[in-house]
């Protein structure tokens, strides 16, 4: 908990530098997500608030079975700051 409450501290200040302007959004679909998991070789999931309210780590944990199986080198990762909310995704 003490990081969950002090882990900002002592942390180097945000670079900032010129807006680049709007930004491309890319819409995808569920088929299309699937094949680019099916061809990756890694995969970095950063599970938050979205993924708890769904209630989806029943299915995590299933497509992390599926994708270490079929040599598919998947990793967790925590966002620095959404990531702390303890138990969210239990």
């Amino acid at each position: 908990i003490f990081n969950v409450l002090f882990g900002g501290l002592n942390n180097a200040p945000v670079a900032k530098g010129a807006d680049t302007g709007p930004k491309e959004h890319t819409e995808t679909s569920v088929p299309a997500v699937a094949e680019l998991i099916a061809n990756a070789r890694e995969v970095l999931v950063v599970p938050g608030y979205g993924m708890a309210m769904a209630r989806a780590q029943t299915a995590m944990g299933e497509l992390a079975s599926i994708c270490r199986s079929n040599k598919i080198n998947l990793k967790f990762g925590v966002h620095p700051v959404a990531g702390r909310m303890p138990g969210q995704m239990n």
